[in-house]
């Protein structure tokens, strides 16, 4: 009888456990985000790499972004360089005036750029989709964001450290549902700032490839010709 006790008192202690890591205040989650990111957003982000196109092959990568509505994209690949632009509402591709879908994902690129932040500023918009726990026993928060009237950004956050691990942009057109993500791994320190060393792409469920950001520097400002299409 008493080991039967131990036991129900055993296994009502990892139940109540649980239950807790289940429903922890989804401000907790953000407040681990603003520890892990930095509550202050930057100014302004420069990024340098690599990336790898499943159509393209191998190219140089620099994105450049200033706050608040300001992107800008450049691939140096062996067949040309692909440029994407915003400023506002107004999206470019090779300097011409981008098309709906292009500009959409225009949109998720600048919004993923400046995740953390953007994230902390729309937290009275967000929409908690629950917990969930991987194979690996690891935690992870889900939630969703609206970007415009027709473009969602929703988001797969780490409980314990507050690390994004997965954003999914799902952009509505005509429609259908077109839906981009990015998987984050290889968390590193750089300037004072934790940022993702190695970014997995996907379009509708499947991989068009990777990115691999070699250096990332908050400058206090880039100048406005930079973004100009």
């Amino acid at each position: 009888m008493k080991s039967l006790a131990l036991g129900l008192l055993y296994l009502s202690t990892i139940l109540f456990a649980g239950s807790v890591c289940a429903t922890e205040p989804l401000q907790q989650v953000f407040d681990k985000v603003a520890s892990a990111y930095g509550a202050t957003p930057p100014a302004a982000i420069r990024e340098t790499g690599t990336t790898t196109s499943l159509l393209r092959g191998n190219g140089s990568l620099l994105r450049l972004y200033k706050a608040p509505d300001r992107f800008h994209i450049e691939i140096g690949y062996a067949s040309g360089i692909e440029e994407r632009t915003m400023v506002g509402a107004m999206a470019w591709y090779q300097h011409q005036p981008a098309n709906p879908m292009l500009r959409g994902a225009i949109t998720l690129q600048a919004a993923r750029v400046a995740l953390p932040w953007n994230i902390l500023a729309k937290q009275a918009a967000a929409v908690d989709l629950g917990a969930t726990t991987t194979a690996g026993g690891m935690t992870v928060r889900t939630v969703e964001f609206p970007l415009e009237d027709q473009l969602k950004l929703i988001v797969e956050i780490d409980s314990k450290t507050g690390y994004m691990l997965r954003s999914r942009g799902i952009l509505s057109l005509g429609g259908n549902a077109i839906e981009f993500a990015t998987v984050y791994s290889d968390f590193r320190m750089e300037n004072g700032r934790i940022h993702p060393a190695h970014e997995e792409q996907f379009a509708m469920g499947a991989n068009i490839g990777r990115s691999i950001i070699e250096k990332v520097e908050y400058p206090e400002s880039i100048p406005d010709s930079a973004f100009m299409p």
